[in-house]
């Protein structure tokens, strides 16, 4: 049914396979929620296509995991060689002999999408950057990602470098999952280096009410990509989209399916007629209701829950109050890691939540 749906509203075709010399990539789509990794909409997700810049998802990836594992930190200076400095637009024009900090290369990447920044960080880890690709796909099959492989960290065209819609909807979730904070960097606009300002290639993160990432890419062979996030009503949504003929036209696709998808789940905007209606209420309906993530009997393992939860399912806890409360059974002290000052539909939701990734979960009011 979605499907079918989806046709009709593309009506020239936009996700036909196409077999011409120009563009041998397949068009296709998915968009996943971030909580449940459920699958919402796709089509032909799991068909090859080159990914283009959405690569350079994965080198950021590896750039972050490397500062989180202490190998680099946003200070380090990177240097640039001849190989790099040869590298093919979009770029920030970097000189060979010269070097680039770690916090500017990042937002490079991001922002201007630079190809020479690419190839510096391969070679600054891995010494070369065919190196530094084998690497990128170690880390790929490592999150799931089994019908990806990458040849180069920028994108540029090579035959061999292939993913799938679904594969890339597994690293967007990977890289906001394991480094909230710096994915807040896929939020901005612009930034400048060296006297000059550079603006995001992303246009649709301008214009799409609750965007905040998360990279455009494009070559010839494979059309316009998008990888894109969005919250609204505290859901966030992945969307991918391959294979646009313009970057205007993926972009309006790519909005259609997201919309399409929020408004199935009943959230039109961030501020919804639902969320009015509990505002209106707030009186009313009181915030007395707790959810329980585990029972033990040591205190201490009873805050490493909390910890546990708070960071791995950030969704369901924020701005709730964390407690570790002594209890009694059955003439027994034991301590429960609760969370506190839910609604009683947000206790309820949060633990459907919760439960879909196997955790014990139940409410107190």
């Amino acid at each position: 049914m979605k499907k079918n749906l989806f046709l009709i509203i593309f009506l020239n075709s936009i996700f036909i396979l196409s077999f011409s010399s120009n563009l041998i990539a397949k068009k296709a789509a998915i968009v996943i929620d971030f909580d449940t990794e459920e699958v919402l909409f796709e089509i032909n997700a799991d068909t090859k296509n080159y990914p283009a810049s959405l690569t350079k998802i994965m080198t950021l990836y590896i750039v972050f995991d490397y500062i989180k594992k202490g190998k680099l930190t946003y200070d380090s200076q990177l240097s640039v060689s001849s190989v790099a400095a040869s590298r093919s637009p979009s770029k920030l024009y970097l000189e060979t002999g010269s070097s680039i900090k770690v916090k500017d290369a990042v937002n490079a990447l991001i922002i201007k999408s630079a190809n020479d920044v690419a190839t510096v960080v391969a070679e600054n880890i891995s010494g070369t950057e065919k190196e530094f690709a084998i690497l990128m796909t170690g880390y790929a099959k490592n999150l799931g990602m089994n019908n990806t492989t990458f040849k180069n960290a920028s994108g540029l065209p090579n035959r061999a470098q292939l993913t799938t819609a679904r594969d890339i909807a597994k690293l967007s979730h990977a890289l906001i999952s394991n480094f909230p904070d710096e994915y807040k960097l896929f939020n901005q606009t612009k930034f400048s280096y060296k006297g000059k300002t550079y603006k995001t290639h992303n246009k649709l993160m301008l214009s799409y009410e609750g965007a905040d990432g998360i990279k455009t890419g494009y070559i010839k062979a494979s059309g316009f990509q998008l990888a894109f996030s969005a919250v609204r009503d505290d859901k966030r949504l992945i969307g991918i989209l391959f294979g646009g003929d313009t970057g205007n036209q993926r972009n309006k696709s790519l909005k259609i399916i997201m919309d399409k998808e929020f408004a199935e789940l009943n959230i039109t905007s961030i501020v919804n007629e639902k969320k009015i209606v509990k505002q209106e209420s707030k009186e009313i309906e009181t915030d007395s209701y707790s959810i329980v993530v585990g029972t033990f009997k040591y205190r201490n393992n009873a805050e490493k829950q909390i910890k546990l939860i708070k960071n791995k399912y950030p969704v369901s806890t924020r701005d709730k109050t964390s407690n570790v409360v002594l209890i009694k059974v059955s003439g027994k002290q034991l301590y429960e890691s609760r969370f506190e000052n839910f609604s009683k539909k947000e206790a309820y939701d949060a633990c459907k939540r919760l439960e879909k990734y196997n955790r014990d979960c139940f409410v107190r009011s």
